[in-house]
């Protein structure tokens, strides 16, 4: 496996022609090409504008979504993405097809994808939405409309006896995750419980959340969670590159650099 660029863009509202705009300068920037975009959610999939909930509203809306959609636009580079919690639930459960654009893939929740589809491939997994502590024990089957944007103890246990994961795909950041800043004050410990479990038992090389709309770096029991900022904030792409073989890994750069404490 050469390179891989993870992006969080939370937040993105659509904003499609931003993110790539940014995914193609830095590839410039380390003269690279990527051969996956991993998104951690929040991609913003609203085909229909009508359907957008209030927080996508008082942003920037549908964004440029309902237009590559209706132009059937392929993604630049291939494009792995998790729901985050503003997307069009319903819609995204209602796709036969995980490739919901030429070169977009939708990683349901529970699933995982080989990238490479060799004996030593690459194993993405995936856990999108956020917590909510009412639908946590619920069967995720049971979610209706904006409930969907939490995931279900049924959906990690689902990904746990999937087999091996790599790379681990999440919204929210595991529980116990500390936050030195946050907007909820400073010292913020995570509470998206069953998260860290899912880590505990998958051992993914790395995992990568968003939702935070921060840039940075912790560990759950010895497991490397990279959390990454929302669309043009620094640290919101971080590029990647994995060893195919062995379970090495490392960063080759972020974009836009993050400025100095």
């Amino acid at each position: 496996m050469g390179v891989m660029i993870v992006c969080a863009a939370g937040d993105i509202h659509g904003a499609l022609d931003r993110l790539y705009a940014d995914v193609l300068d830095f590839e410039a920037s380390l003269g690279v090409r990527f051969e996956w975009v991993l998104h951690v959610g929040d991609f913003g999939v609203w085909p229909d504008p009508s359907r957008i909930d209030g927080a996508t509203r008082k942003h920037e809306g549908a964004g440029d979504f309902p237009a590559w959609w209706a132009e059937r636009r392929p993604a630049p580079r291939r494009t792995v993405f998790i729901k985050g919690n503003h997307e069009d639930f319903v819609w995204l459960d209602a796709q036969a097809d995980p490739q919901v654009l030429p070169g977009l893939f939708y990683l349901r929740n529970g699933k995982r994808l080989d990238l490479t589809d060799g004996e030593h491939g690459l194993v993405v997994g995936g856990l999108g939405g956020c917590f909510g502590p009412s639908d946590y024990g619920r069967p995720s089957k049971q979610l209706q409309s904006y409930a969907k944007r939490h995931y279900t103890r049924d959906e990690i246990d689902a990904l746990i006896a999937s087999g091996r994961i790599d790379v681990l795909l999440v919204h929210d950041a595991p529980a116990g995750v500390r936050f030195e800043r946050h907007r909820r004050g400073a010292g913020y410990v995570s509470e998206a419980a069953g998260l860290d479990d899912l880590l505990r038992s998958t051992r993914p090389r790395v995992c990568f959340f968003g939702h935070h709309h921060s840039r940075f770096d912790a560990a759950v029991d010895g497991v490397p969670c990279v959390g990454l900022n929302k669309v043009r904030m620094p640290g919101n792409l971080v590029a990647v590159e994995f060893d195919e073989r062995g379970r090495g890994w490392s960063i080759l750069g972020e974009w836009p650099a993050r400025r100095p404490l």
